[in-house]
């Protein structure tokens, strides 16, 4: 009977890590993978007496930078693209008959002096908007600073990323919560005196 209770334990265990593994995976392991794979960037745009500076700000779950760039002295913005085309899928090294789509790459250069380069990898179809907008900046007197954000696909990194880095954040907060509930629950057993047995 006791052999029974001890591996119905195990299996409860071993359930219970399966699970947490499983929340681990869909809320942290794929979001992680697709924004990296179709990153955001925050673009920072600031202007001083020596002329303008920008930061590049890469980013996972559209908030936790892993790549940063700077160039010192902006002193053009321009872009390039890589269009979109179809072409057979390969497998194991061979090629299939099946065609596949591969969707466009934009990337908004800016340029420093010293030959300083930032690449940021932009949607196509937000693409012409950001260098414009970019370019305008660079050319204003007035402005002092501005702030952009871009990703690499909107369909791929910005809807799916979103949804997903949205259980991101729950898994988290829940976590957090979680912990901190142990916390306060261990703290009340440690301050709380133990009951006097008057038999």
């Amino acid at each position: 009977m006791k052999s029974n209770k001890t591996d119905g334990n195990r299996t409860t265990i071993v359930g219970m890590l399966l699970q947490h593994f499983i929340v681990f995976l869909i809320c942290i392991v794929f979001p992680g993978l697709v924004t990296w794979m179709a990153p955001a960037t925050w673009l920072t745009y600031d202007r001083s007496e020596d002329g303008v500076q920008c930061k590049a700000t890469t980013c996972v779950y559209f908030v936790v930078p892993y790549k940063v760039q700077r160039v010192d002295h902006v002193t053009d913005i321009g872009s390039r693209e890589r269009e979109s085309k179809t072409e057979k899928q390969r497998k194991l090294g061979r090629t299939t008959g099946k065609t596949i789509h591969v969707d466009g790459e934009g990337f908004l250069l800016i340029h420093g002096a010293a030959n300083q380069l930032a690449e940021v990898n932009v949607s196509p179809a937000s693409l012409e908007s950001k260098v414009e907008r970019s370019k305008s900046f660079l050319n204003s007197g007035s402005e002092k600073s501005l702030t952009m954000f871009v990703i690499a696909n909107w369909k791929f990194g910005g809807l799916m990323g979103g949804v997903l880095s949205s259980f991101t954040a729950l898994y988290v907060v829940g976590y957090t919560l979680g912990f901190l509930k142990w916390i306060l629950d261990t703290m009340k057993k440690t301050v709380t005196p133990s009951p006097v047995d008057k038999t």
